[in-house]
């Protein structure tokens, strides 16, 4: 008998430790904000902001999710979507190919599982033109950099402190990412258009490679 009960003492704590363990896992859109992770506590001081949409939280809409929606801001540097409840701050469960559209800001984030530079990555992108042949995004980072140490005992060592990274933006077609092209001949390839056409249009629009509402204007042309 003693041995039974040992048996189904184990077995619940295997059942709640595995509970336990999937505390980040989303089943569905449904549960954006019911399993969300805590995220770790910093117990040191950093200077700089790790968020992209500034440090205040914000109304966002979520297409098809209506309940207990929170207020959102995102952290660069984690690559997660925050929001408060009381006084705890918690992360958003990540769901593939769910947009989160920031109102005030004019800016939509998609969650999206991706594959660029070798990588496969679960993060959010910010949606810049959203179309089956073509979509446009940007990939937005902050790094943690370390403070300089201080030379004399007379100052103090500078802080640890966010920097953020150039922005990198990505072209999505079936599912599949590349980088934005950087040329003219490398934008004929990738979009599969005739040269002579693509150059006609740049040259009449004035289109700068390196330039966001240009690269948005460009992949709005290739997609009519």
């Amino acid at each position: 008998m003693k041995k039974v009960l040992l048996i189904l003492f184990g077995f619940t704590i295997s059942v709640v430790e595995a509970q336990a363990g999937s505390e980040n896992v989303s089943y569905s859109t449904e549960n954006i904000f019911m399993r969300a992770n805590r995220p770790t506590t910093k117990e040191y001081v950093i200077d700089g902001s790790p968020y992209t949409t500034g440090d205040k939280f914000s109304k966002v809409i979520i297409k098809g999710f209506s309940k207990d929606v929170q207020d959102l801001r995102y952290n660069a540097y984690e690559d997660e979507m925050e929001f408060k409840k009381g006084e705890e701050l918690f992360y958003a469960n990540k769901a593939d190919n769910v947009k989160i559209q920031f109102p005030e800001l004019n800016k939509t984030y998609e969650s999206l599982t991706y594959t660029y530079d070798g990588k496969t990555k679960s993060g959010y992108l910010v949606l810049l033109v959203d179309n089956p042949k073509f979509s446009l995004y940007k990939r937005e980072k902050m790094e943690l950099l370390k403070g300089e140490k201080s030379t004399n005992s007379f100052t103090k060592d500078a802080n640890d402190y966010y920097a953020k990274e150039k922005d990198i933006y990505l072209i999505s077609r079936d599912k599949k990412f590349s980088k934005f092209p950087k040329n003219i001949s490398e934008a004929a390839e990738l979009f599969s258009i005739d040269k002579k056409e693509l150059e006609s249009f740049l040259k009449s629009n004035k289109i700068n490679f390196n330039r966001e509402p240009d690269m948005i204007k460009l992949v709005e042309f290739i997609n009519k």
